[in-house]
């Protein structure tokens, strides 16, 4: 056998032997690394869980959900790294590229749930005048407290009406009113109704008129909701800022990018571009956050 037959016979097994290293080390850190992810994505289901018996969704699963946000977390890091490549980034510029990705995917779904909720919590806040209307007059008309919200489940349109038909189902299977009224003023989260509940509580319980107590809670909330849109009415031109304000970074990047495309690869390339692209991410959040702070009110 020949010296470089021996030598080649000797890199194959060096290779082979590294190979094999490799393969063990990454099954042994992926035991090990297996319970810290089964809690995360235990964790996961159980918000995805909360959000979307929220918003009634019971055709997606959490768990389907969980493997969507993964999954489109690792696709979009990967998308913005094969970008960060296009501009001839370096090996660290690429790394930064998926990371930013990765971490702006893991959010998507949670963002989508998030204005899924807000947008159903508003709807709510505008149903909730009308259904006080409904059963002060149902009980007006001689009907008990579960009468009268079934008048909502049955003429209201949704979201009110799907909590007050879960509520109907509670009471139905044996649950306590006060029970009933704790989980929906727990899973609406709203301070109007959590008002209202109280009130409905505070009449069983002590007695009294509740139907006239339901309107002078609607009037309240009437001011309320006013004070409430006066306030966004003068504090819209401050809110439309603060997004100009996070989106103009973006702007000057690429029209920068049009001008001369050497100084926006320069940013990718560099590690003081990095550097710099990351300081001006932070103080653009920071300052984005503080300026929704600012014109955030509560009534």
């Amino acid at each position: 056998m020949t010296e470089t037959a021996i030598h080649q016979d000797g890199l194959f097994l060096y290779q082979a032997g590294a190979t094999l290293f490799v393969m063990l080390a990454a099954f042994l850190l992926t035991l090990s690394l297996r319970p810290a992810m089964e809690r995360v994505v235990r964790r996961q289901e159980e918000l995805f869980h909360s959000g979307l018996v929220e918003l009634f969704l019971f055709d997606v699963t959490p768990r389907q959900l969980t493997y969507v946000m993964f999954g489109g977390a690792v696709v979009l890091g990967a998308l913005c790294a094969l970008f960060a490549l296009s501009f001839d980034a370096s090996g660290a510029g690429v790394w930064v590229a998926f990371f930013v990705g990765l971490f702006a995917g893991f959010w998507v779904p949670q963002v989508v749930i998030l204005v899924m909720q807000r947008r159903r919590r508003q709807r709510l806040n505008e149903q909730l005048i009308d259904g006080l209307v409904t059963l002060s007059n149902g009980m007006r008309a001689g009907l008990n407290l579960v009468q009268s919200m079934r008048l909502i489940e049955q003429n209201g349109q949704p979201p009110i009406s799907q909590e007050f038909g879960l509520m109907l189902r509670e009471f139905e299977h044996g649950t306590s009113v006060d029970e009933v009224l704790h989980r929906a003023a727990g899973r609406i989260k709203l301070h109007h109704y959590k008002l209202l509940f109280a009130a409905m509580e505070t009449a069983r319980v002590r007695g009294g008129n509740l139907p006239e107590t339901l309107d002078r809670l609607g009037e309240a909330l009437r001011e309320i909701m006013r004070l409430e849109e006066k306030i966004r009415s003068l504090t819209a031109e401050n809110r439309t800022s603060a997004r100009y304000m996070a989106l103009m970074p973006a702007v000057v990047l690429v029209i920068y990018y049009f001008i001369d495309a050497s100084w926006v690869a320069t940013l990718f390339e560099e590690t003081l571009g990095l550097f710099l692209l990351l300081i001006a991410v932070v103080l653009n959040l920071v300052g984005f956050l503080w300026i929704r702070k600012i014109v955030t009110f509560e009534v």
